[in-house]
């Protein structure tokens, strides 16, 4: 703790005092890194007892000492100090590394005094991890063994012990002076993590009101009058819709298999319904929400050339969606 507030001392230009034994908690942290940044008793000079009552108005708050209050609650104000999912800061436990380090790193870099980057993760190459920056380009980069990792989950960042980047990570980092990256935060990608990730086509929607719905099935379902409403009543084993169900005025009826998809015009079978009202709380259409695009019995182009950008061979892509079977030559 020392050390590192020595160095926050040293970029900030201050004349911080030396840390107390009890700045391993968060109150007397708060405070040591705030006059190591700042110099100055900044956060009680600007907050003012009305202000401060709100900003730490969680869960354990009220054991926080008076003469680290505005301290506290600038640095959870500017985000720089996060609380625990429960709403509670735990000011009587001794603060772990991860959360000092992220907390320095986030003030400093808020004062131009760090230079964090960022970029996007990219899928390894032969073990070795890969950004692409800013500017578009691939780089490879070293990862120091005593790294710290910090993983999104929600709203908050929590330090691991290992990351698994499978492309496609917003990521925040910084490199030391040997060029390694001994600081990381990482976002997990919009697309997931399947191979299929690096398709625009990936996920889908659409929106259909009752009349479209009605032109487009009505070959499909004869003698059941103005189609009201629809249900799915059955998916097949790889999720997808086998049996939508038909309602109408005068009756019930289903599209069932592969004919659901062509009789709406859907991209796929793999999809969920979120229906639209009116302030009658009728049903004026209904939105499809899905994945993929095919026919969904077969091998997935953009899956298979997903696994192909990870490094796998002909073979193992085969067997990834054909299981049990074996390639050899017929001549």
């Amino acid at each position: 703790m020392r050390d590192w507030l020595f160095n926050v001392i040293r970029l900030s230009r201050t004349n911080g005092p030396i840390a107390s034994q009890d700045a391993t908690k968060p109150p007397a942290f708060a405070t040591a890194l705030l006059k190591a940044v700042f110099g100055d008793a900044r956060a009680d000079t600007l907050l003012n007892s009305a202000d401060i009552d709100y900003l730490l108005s969680f869960n354990d708050g009220s054991e926080i000492p008076p003469e680290n209050r505005a301290d506290v609650a600038m640095l959870i104000r500017d985000r720089h100090l996060t609380l625990f999912p429960d709403a509670t800061l735990r000011p009587n436990e001794k603060l772990s590394r991860s959360r000092v380090l992220h907390s320095i790193a986030s003030l400093l870099q808020a004062r131009n005094l760090l230079s964090l980057q960022k970029g996007l993760a990219r899928p390894a190459s032969n073990g070795i991890m890969m950004i692409r920056s800013t500017k578009g380009k691939d780089q490879p980069i070293v990862v120091n063994r005593e790294a710290f990792l910090f993983r999104e989950f929600g709203d908050y960042l929590y330090q691991v012990k290992s990351i698994a980047l499978v492309g496609g990570e917003a990521i925040t980092f910084h490199v030391n002076a040997r060029g390694e990256l001994d600081y990381l935060e990482a976002k997990p990608p919009a697309n997931g993590a399947s191979a299929e990730r690096f398709s625009p086509f990936t996920n889908w929607s659409a929106e259909l009101s009752l009349g479209e719905v009605q032109s487009r099935l009505g070959r499909s379902v004869r003698g059941i009058g103005s189609i009201t409403d629809l249900r799915i009543a059955a998916r097949g084993s790889s999720r997808r819709v086998t049996d939508l169900e038909v309602i109408g005025t005068q009756g019930i009826g289903h599209v069932r298999r592969g004919r659901i998809r062509s009789a709406l015009g859907l991209r796929e079978q793999l999809f969920v319904i979120d229906k639209v009202y009116n302030e009658n709380n009728r049903v004026l259409g209904f939105v499809f929400t899905g994945r993929g695009w095919g026919h969904g019995v077969g091998m997935c182009q953009v899956g298979a050339y997903g696994l192909a950008r990870q490094g796998y061979t002909v073979e193992q892509i085969l067997k990834a969606y054909y299981t049990g079977i074996e390639l050899t030559k017929m001549y």
